[in-house]
């Protein structure tokens, strides 16, 4: 499950060059626990697009804001392409990104789709 659905006071801060989310956890036992989690270690810039494995989006970006929605946290910002152009605002759910595993934040993680190749004729 998401973290949203059992964290509060969810928000994001600077803190020595990177973007901190901070909030509230509930644990199994229905404990608070003030939280953080570095959102710079698994979120990057590629070419002005958010990118999930990534890492120091905050380097980059601008005007660097979390947007509640009814579906979760959603990160945004400014994020400037190679060239210096801007394409326009980005966003990207932290909701989907993010757990809350017993009263602690933890970021996703996303395995590769295996592919299946036909086998090989043997020559």
């Amino acid at each position: 499950m998401s973290f949203h659905h059992s964290c509060r006071n969810i928000f994001i801060q600077p803190e020595h060059g990177q973007t901190i989310l901070l909030a509230d956890v509930r644990d199994t036992h229905g404990n608070y626990h003030h939280r953080k989690i570095r959102l710079d270690d698994h979120i990057g810039n590629t070419d002005g697009w958010f990118l999930w494995g990534g890492s120091n989006f905050t380097r980059s970006a601008r005007n660097v804001a979390l947007e509640n929605t009814p579906w979760g946290p959603k990160l945004c910002a400014d994020l400037p392409m190679i060239n210096g152009g801007l394409r326009g605002r980005q966003g990207m759910m932290l909701s989907d990104k993010i757990q809350n595993v017993d009263g602690r934040l933890k970021f996703s993680v996303v395995l590769p789709k295996t592919i299946f190749l036909p086998n090989c004729e043997r020559h």
